[in-house]
């Protein structure tokens, strides 16, 4: 029961903007479950990639088919065929952020998941966040390096629990004009680098810490995880399509004064 609990936990505060980590490290303390293992770490996040994947596929074949263009080009255009895989590049960019972060600063950021009212604080700051994107009437503008550069550092912040990925990177992208549809999309696709970092950074401890949890625990809550985590994409892409982002502002709020205030 448990497994698939932390598994929905995932799948729908992945995608949502109400970050999954704060809720996971809220719910442990308040359940009196232990710290996930490893091993339910490295399930859980392969569930939600996979659920990226399948849900988002024709824009990931899209960025795919431009990579392979790229570097079947070379051998007869030379690095001219590189600068045409647009796409690629700005997931590259978005991408560096937080891969230098989770590499130059993992100590701090595993450290921080120690601290239920730091989660709960940080929720209040998103809750902030996605409330201010409720008065943004700017002109859209095409996705570019400047915006992609801003999602990738909002990326990078959301490695604290308590910060949305999906809200803080879509909230930068609207604050800069990117339209709501290429904002959210692009937030699912820069997901997809930065669980594989996290997945090839944590599998060389599985040995060391794999939570003791057996593989029908592991099974249900990957399944858990990957369903809710399809749900929440396509949840997520009508609400933001429909203006209604903000909505989750105080829901983030709410469950930030509640998580400090129960567990003070």
């Amino acid at each position: 029961m448990i497994g698939i609990l932390l598994g929905l936990i995932q799948g729908l505060t992945e995608f949502l903007p109400v970050s999954s980590s704060g809720h996971l490290v809220l719910a442990q303390e308040l359940l009196g479950a232990p710290r996930p293992g490893i091993a339910l770490e490295i399930v859980l996040h392969a569930a939600t990639l996979l659920a990226v994947l399948w849900t988002l596929r024709l824009e990931v074949a899209a960025v795919a088919g431009e990579a392979w263009g790229a570097l079947a080009g070379l051998p007869r255009r030379g690095p001219a065929a590189l600068r045409e895989a647009r796409g690629v590049w700005l997931l590259i960019l978005a991408t560096i952020p937080a891969a230098l972060a989770g590499l130059l600063l993992r100590g701090g950021i595993e450290a921080a998941f120690e601290s239920p009212r730091a989660a709960a604080g940080c929720l209040v700051v998103t809750g902030l966040l996605l409330l201010a994107t409720r008065r943004l009437r700017l002109r859209p503008r095409e996705l570019g390096g400047r915006p992609a550069l801003a999602m990738g550092l909002a990326q990078a912040l959301a490695l604290l629990p308590g910060i949305s990925r999906s809200g803080w990177t879509v909230g930068a992208g609207l604050i800069l004009g990117v339209a709501p549809a290429k904002a959210v999309r692009f937030s699912f696709l820069m997901s997809v680098p930065a669980v594989l970092g996290s997945l090839i950074l944590t599998l060389p401890d599985v040995a060391r810490d794999a939570g003791g949890h057996g593989s029908l625990f592991l099974a249900a809550a990957f399944l858990a995880a990957f369903l809710s985590g399809v749900a929440a994409i396509r949840w997520m892409l009508r609400i933001v399509a429909r203006g209604r982002l903000h909505y989750f502002g105080f829901y983030c709020l709410a469950a930030g004064i509640a998580g400090w205030v129960l567990l003070g």
